[in-house]
């Protein structure tokens, strides 16, 4: 009974643990965490596992070696080269593709078929059709399909069928010339067989295109075989006699003299596991206390795992760079040396941590890492003191750069801080001048190569973990940008329209506080999917308005259409993650009233299925920076319908639509606070008041002039207002429902 009540209570253990516990931890961001302290306890324990011969490949030995008995010892380079000979034996082996003369028949057979059956309808809808399923073909072989006589067509589809029936039998490899000279000679047959006209053009292009390898290589087998004989071929040995130079002094080290080091016994470490596990502890502190941090204050970062990769990435990536640093400078440093290599590896980690992720979380890890360089330079704490006061000063320096010149002040505040906390702690420490001196030149040195550190890993670490810097939307805010280019020409009205919200919203961002340039940007960008059908948008159409012939539900699919076009113009030309976001959030869910207000009136009654039809997919704004683009584009779109924009009529129309947009709860899953709100409908109102000012009457003849240009077209009346009408509870000009 014993015994059963045990293995029940087990059990239940076991299940808590699969169903309770377990699911609970993160396993992802657990082994991110897990990687982190792994690495930063290799490189910090190094000083732990002390070798005999410290050299590395490319250092310059300070001293003559000599063995201090014999030894024998494998020739690395000699025999990784005779097997790599022996591996070039081996000739590509290929596998038979039983299929492919078979598919090679079927492509010839249907091209054909596509032809008569496009023969058979009428023109010019025959032409699109057939050139949409015989893509490969030429215009002018298109039409000559079409018009060639039957016999001909006959003619061609048995040359063509024969050719590449023929040339199918033969061998044709993947990764070699074979089927360019297949082709050749399917191309010349055919022309031969049925000379240079439209039948026998069309038949070397239908065979060609047919044709395909039978013979694919077989990697898996030919890299089996070649392994096979790299393992065949035996080590090249040498003897070192005792005695015998391994290194002179002056020399440079090369991998055979590591072997020598190796064989010699040189390189054996003795680890020292008392302080690993010192170590080990101390980091695996300083990780958790900053994961639970960063959970807790920064949960957006903490919930995208590329985030804290990153974070993992620069952190680790200063702990080496110490390391690092000393075989690319390739001199021997002393430890005042290796001190501000440690400031220079802390604060280039602290301003990419800033522009990259956050500069708030930057701040903080900063701190830890100064913790870093007091262990790598055995508790020496001025180290520790000017890394962290210069990451600070680095920190605010490039928060938000705006030009190259952005970097050259910081690395003057950079190197600045660092040579005042030289000399100041050095007057502590009781340093004489010429230490002082020496200490000032590595300091500045050490400055500039953080700013130029930060520059490269800026530009290599920012598209692969999808951070956004500054620097990165000032190069999309170009007009030049191809994307751009083409809303330019392709919608005209659509981008004087993205570049008036822009100047909205930055001015509102500017206001809160926010990120002013990102709001621009995505404004730039908000609206790039109205490119694939811009005539369907008021501020493009120029005569006719195409609504007028659509119904509404129509009408608002195609409106809504454009975020969904958007975005998959925004996956096309790369743009980064939050300009996307952007693009796919400022509408929200919103309802586009004018279509909805036209289907109800042909509706009896409301129901929630007829206006869940009419609102945009989402979702809603989950930035203030997502927040203020939805707003400043349902402003500016409104506030171009008033005919006398006096600043009360204005201050009435932006209250009315962010009140509207509050009630529809699309700004719920931002973060904007009602006083932020507030500031930003005051900038809405300051601009638009400057914006939409009234014009100056002109007499006589002039005034012709001015009144016939500013007459708007009939064709269009101001309240059918397409793409923000969604946005504007306008029913005409000035008027608000």
């Amino acid at each position: 009974m014993s015994k059963r009540s045990e293995r029940q209570r087990l059990r239940a253990v076991s299940t808590w643990l699969r169903y309770r516990l377990l699911p609970r931890w993160d396993w992802q961001r657990l082994g991110i965490a897990t990687v982190t302290i792994a690495v930063l306890c290799l490189v910090f324990s190094g000083r732990f596992i002390p070798d005999k011969v410290t050299l590395r490949v490319g250092d310059i030995s300070p001293r003559e070696i000599r063995a201090h008995r014999t030894v024998r010892y494998a020739d690395v380079e000699e025999t990784r080269r005779l097997q790599e000979m022996a591996a070039k034996q081996i000739d590509t082996i290929y596998e038979h593709l039983p299929f492919a003369r078979v598919d090679a028949q079927r492509s010839v057979e249907d091209a054909f078929e596509a032809i008569a059956r496009a023969r058979a309808m009428r023109p010019p809808e025959s032409t699109r059709w057939l050139a949409q399923q015989l893509s490969f073909l030429p215009a002018d072989l298109v039409r000559a399909a079409l018009e060639v006589p039957a016999p001909d067509l006959q003619r061609a589809h048995e040359v063509a069928k024969a050719q590449v029936d023929e040339a199918m039998h033969r061998e044709i490899r993947a990764d070699t010339t074979d089927l360019a000279e297949r082709k050749r000679a399917v191309q010349t047959a055919c022309i031969q067989k049925l000379g240079q006209n439209a039948a026998g053009r069309l038949a070397a292009a239908i065979g060609t295109h047919a044709l395909r390898p039978n013979r694919v290589p077989d990697i898996a087998r030919t890299e089996a075989l070649r392994e096979r004989e790299r393992r065949g071929v035996p080590p090249v040995y040498r003897t070192l006699v005792a005695g015998d130079v391994v290194i002179r002094r002056g020399e440079r080290v090369t991998e055979q003299h590591i072997e020598m080091f190796t064989a010699l016994g040189m390189r054996n470490p003795r680890l020292h596991w008392a302080g690993v596990l010192a170590i080990l502890i101390l980091v695996t502190m300083l990780v958790v206390l900053a994961a639970l941090h960063i959970a807790h204050y920064h949960p957006r970062v903490y919930q995208q795992p590329r985030q804290l990769w990153l974070i993992s990435v620069v952190v680790t990536l200063s702990a080496l760079g110490v390391k690092l640093g000393s075989s690319l400078l390739g001199l021997p440093l002393s430890g005042v040396q290796l001190g501000y290599l440690t400031v220079m590896s802390t604060t280039m980690a602290g301003m990419l941590l800033a522009v990259l992720v956050s500069p708030h979380l930057a701040t903080l890890l900063v701190g830890m890492l100064a913790i870093q360089s007091a262990l790598l330079m055995n508790g020496e704490m001025r180290f520790a003191a000017i890394s962290l006061m210069s990451s600070l000063v680095g920190i605010y320096s490039v928060w938000r750069l705006h030009d190259r010149y952005d970097l050259l002040r910081a690395g003057l505040w950079i190197g600045g801080t660092s040579l005042l906390l030289t000399w100041v702690l050095g007057w502590m420490s009781q340093e004489t001048i010429t230490e002082l001196s020496v200490g000032s030149a590595w300091a500045v040195l050490m400055s500039v190569l953080a700013v130029g550190g930060f520059a490269l890993f800026v530009a290599v670490l920012e598209r692969p973990f999808g951070a956004v810097t500054h620097l990165r939307l000032l190069e999309l805010s170009s007009p030049e940008h191809p994307l751009l280019k083409d809303l330019m020409l392709r919608a005209p009205g659509t981008y004087a329209h993205s570049i008036m919200v822009s100047h909205l919203a930055d001015a509102a961002a500017k206001a809160i506080g926010a990120d002013s340039l990102l709001a621009r940007v995505g404004c730039y960008y908000h609206d790039v999917g109205k490119m694939r059908r811009p005539e369907f948008f008021i501020e493009n159409q120029r005569m006719e308005n195409v609504h007028d012939r659509l119904t509404p539900s129509l009408s608002a699919l195609i409106i809504a259409a454009h975020v969904k076009d958007g975005l998959e113009l925004a996956d096309q030309y790369r743009l980064p993650r939050p300009i996307r976001d952007i693009i796919a959030q400022h509408h929200g869910t919103s309802l586009i009233s004018f279509f909805y207000q036209q289907a109800l009136a042909g509706c009896e009654m409301h129901t929630p299925v007829l206006e869940q039809q009419f609102r945009y997919s989402g979702p809603k704004p989950q930035s203030k920076e997502a927040g203020i683009v939805m707003l400043a584009d349902a402003v500016e779109a409104a506030s171009r319908s008033l005919s006398r924009p006096t600043p009360a009529r204005i201050e009435s129309l932006v209250e009315h639509i962010i009140q509207e947009k509050i009630a529809d709860g699309q700004l719920n899953e931002c973060s904007l606070t009602f006083s932020e709100v507030h500031k930003i409908q005051e900038a809405f109102c300051r601009l638009l008041v400057a914006m939409l000012h009234s014009r100056v009457e002109y007499p006589s003849s002039a005034a012709v002039t001015h009144a016939h240009y500013d007459h708007e077209p009939t064709a269009t009346p101001p309240e059918a207002v397409v793409d923000a009408p969604s946005d504007t509870p306008l029913t005409a000009p000035g008027r608000l429902e």
